[in-house]
């Protein structure tokens, strides 16, 4: 698996990765992941009912697929990470290629982001 950092306007970094193909089922070109740092209200190092909604609330492609700490290497170890993927039912290459799995993880960064600033 390959990661690729990308950055929007402020700087702040949220990545994306490339899954291998697998020949049996189609699906999309990679999977989308966004790192918050503990300061973040939707950290989950300490889990709430109200986090727990608004991560579900989330609007990405199969919603979030993915959350767990950082692994040190890609995100830091204290950074909660949401991820979503690309493997769903109707997801083909055609319809998620690496242009839109950017601009889906783009989407989550900005979804993050207005959660932060209290405008979500």
């Amino acid at each position: 698996m390959k990661w690729y950092v990308i950055e929007n306007e402020d700087k702040r970094k949220y990545m994306t990765s490339r899954v291998t193909e697998d020949i049996l089922i189609e699906k999309g070109w990679g999977n989308g992941y966004v790192a918050v740092p503990p300061t973040h209200p939707l950290h989950l190092g300490n889990i709430t009912q109200e986090k727990i909604s608004l991560v579900q609330s989330l609007d990405v492609n199969g919603g979030i697929t993915y959350n767990d700490w950082g692994d040190g290497v890609n995100a830091p170890k204290d950074w909660w990470v949401f991820g979503f993927d690309t493997a769903h039912f109707g997801d083909t290459i055609e319809k998620w290629p690496k242009e839109a799995v950017e601009a889906e993880t783009k989407r989550l960064f900005s979804q993050l982001l207005d959660i932060e600033l209290g405008e979500l």
